[in-house]
């Protein structure tokens, strides 16, 4: 009797509690595993609206490989504490600015060459031009080539770097550019031959853009030696990669897209070569996500075409990326 005694108060905490508690947490278990069996999985054009689409786009494209890395002394991210901008903050109706869009009058990309191209560098811009085309699914128009030296500059806006040598003052073309604007140009950029400087406190500047005045200029200088292009496939498409980032990073600028910090990301800020060569050649989910939205862009048709591109490059890391995007967003389609 003294053992059974003993055990009593045990016996009856058992029954009272811990039989119930598993019980429980077997039901409040059943219960998760059947709700997630039941909620579905987001698509890419979502009944509730645009603000799902972001999420579809990175549920989709898988966002894992997109994560960037905590950034190096004297990178971008590490000297500029940018906080972003949301696919909900670039569609927010409560601030004073929306962003730029095209317009059934104003539909085309222009782009003006400033400088002195030879053959290669003309070969290059064609692939440039084509590429745009496909990414922004808006008609492409070259205006005609303009030269660009100390003859028919004013001495204001050039200069002899002492490590640099010739420059050109960004804000020279960028004044020409808004006043050359056609109406029905959602944008107007330029691509020139010569280095550029802003101002005199800095020594170069890959480019600059007025975003509201929908104009930019964009040097090729620094992107890859002339002459060891025109012999050297490699060469030529490196230099072609780093144009085709910086046009569409430039160009996402002026459609009002901000600097990207939550992935790897053409949008990705960078102060040198080394850092653009880091940077994909493509939008991150949600980059990507606010221009379909903007240009109300195709999915599938849009990453095979951009596939078939870069495979004609020999860019296979950039078309494989498009080539598997396109298949698993058909996959939504269907």
């Amino acid at each position: 009797m003294k053992y059974e005694v003993t055990l009593l108060p045990q016996v009856l905490f058992y029954q009272a509690f811990i039989i119930p508690m598993k019980k429980s947490i077997l039901y409040l278990l059943i219960s998760i595993c059947l709700f997630v069996a039941c909620t579905p999985k987001p698509k890419p054009f979502p009944s509730q609206g645009l603000n799902n689409l972001a999420d579809s786009m990175e549920f989709v494209l898988q966002k894992n490989q997109f994560y960037i890395e905590e950034p190096k002394s004297g990178e971008w991210l590490e000297r500029n504490k940018e906080r972003g901008q949301t696919f909900t903050e670039y569609w927010n109706k409560n601030t004073n600015i929306s962003p730029i869009r095209a317009t059934e009058q104003r539909r085309k990309i222009y782009l003006q060459l400033y400088g002195n191209f030879d053959k290669t560098q003309l070969r290059l811009m064609d692939s440039v031009e084509r590429f745009l085309s496909i990414f922004y699914e808006l008609p492409i128009e070259r205006l005609a080539q303009k030269k660009l030296d100390s003859t028919n500059l004013d001495t204001t806006n050039w200069r002899v770097h002492s490590r640099n040598g010739f420059q050109v003052k960004t804000v020279f073309i960028l004044d020409s550019l808004e006043k050359n604007l056609p109406e029905d140009g959602v944008l107007l950029v330029s691509f020139t031959t010569n280095d550029l400087y802003p101002n005199k406190k800095w020594s170069f500047v890959f480019g600059q853009a007025r975003l509201y005045n929908r104009v930019g200029v964009w040097s090729m200088a620094r992107f890859g030696d002339v002459e060891a292009m025109k012999d050297d496939i490699d060469i030529f498409n490196l230099a072609l990669k780093r144009t085709c980032k910086t046009a569409v990073h430039e160009i996402g600028h002026i459609f009002s897209l901000q600097h990207c910090v939550f992935y790897r990301c053409a949008l990705q800020g960078a102060n040198n070569l080394t850092e653009i060569d880091g940077h994909p050649s493509y939008f991150c989910p949600v980059c990507d996500a606010k221009i379909i939205s903007n240009l109300n862009l195709p999915l599938s048709k849009r990453y095979e075409n951009l596939a078939a591109f870069w495979k004609n490059q020999q860019q296979l890391e950039t078309s494989n990326y498009y080539r598997k995007s396109a298949l698993m967003i058909k996959r939504l389609e269907e």
